[in-house]
């Protein structure tokens, strides 16, 4: 006599035979990794690299007896540095905060004032060109600020995976160093997490005194110093006899 099984009832129990299947097969492996022994680490890594941008900050500033006169004034300062940035060349100038404010008589009668600025920042891969233009923003009555030495975003992010490889990479030599202490070997890593530090911040120059068009003094100077970037990276490792 022939047999025959509807879908509707065959599906059921495909299903019920896989869960089985699978069910068993997933609680040995649970029991297998609970047998193993578990050594949590924490690893490091560092590179160092010189900075590949430097950034000067400066600020446009001018105080008169009315707002129009003092903004005019910082308007045509931050107008003439974007024109000499730009004859330049090879430099990103940025334009920043723009502020205006009241400033009022010390004394009753006293008339107030007004005092306006802006803040920019420029920025080229070196010295070479920045540094003498930075001297010419001075002479024009702009106050430096800063200048500082960096790490591109680009080179940010490749040295931050050579760091976190470098972090990996001392996890493993700790991992195999302590299993064989133990008289164990490491089985397989259970978990791992990579994170990165936040990336060097090299301390701004004093701020500087604007100069006069007649000062002949020479452009600033600022040294090259090398940055270091650092990552960590945590596990947990299975070891067995």
């Amino acid at each position: 006599m022939s047999r025959f099984f509807s879908l509707r009832y065959a599906a059921p129990v495909a299903c019920a035979m896989a869960m089985f299947s699978i069910g068993p097969a997933h609680a040995q492996d649970s029991k297998a990794e609970d047998s193993y022994t578990k050594l949590d680490l924490t690893g490091s890594g560092s590179v160092e690299a010189p900075p590949d941008q430097l950034t000067a900050s400066f600020r446009a500033q001018s105080r008169d007896s009315s707002a129009a006169a003092a903004q005019q004034a910082v308007n045509t300062q931050v107008h003439k540095a974007a024109e000499l940035a730009e004859q330049a060349g090879g430099v990103t100038a940025a334009i920043l905060h723009y502020s205006v404010s009241e400033i009022r008589g010390e004394k009753e009668k006293q008339a107030s004032s007004w005092s306006a600025s802006q803040t920019m920042t420029f920025t080229a891969p070196d010295g070479k060109t920045l540094l003498p233009l930075t001297g010419k923003l001075q002479a024009n009555g702009l106050l430096l600020e800063g200048l500082e030495w960096s790490l591109s975003q680009q080179k940010q992010q490749t040295l931050l995976l050579e760091a976190e490889k470098a972090a990996v990479t001392d996890l493993k030599k700790q991992a195999e160093t302590l299993a064989a202490s133990l008289g164990l070997h490491v089985v397989r890593f259970a978990t791992v997490s990579v994170s990165g530090t936040p990336f060097p911040r090299p301390m701004f120059m004093a701020a500087m005194a604007a100069r006069s068009v007649a000062d002949a003094a020479p452009p600033p100077s600022s040294t090259m110093e090398t940055q270091t970037v650092r990552a960590s990276a945590n596990a947990t490792v299975l070891l067995a006899p």
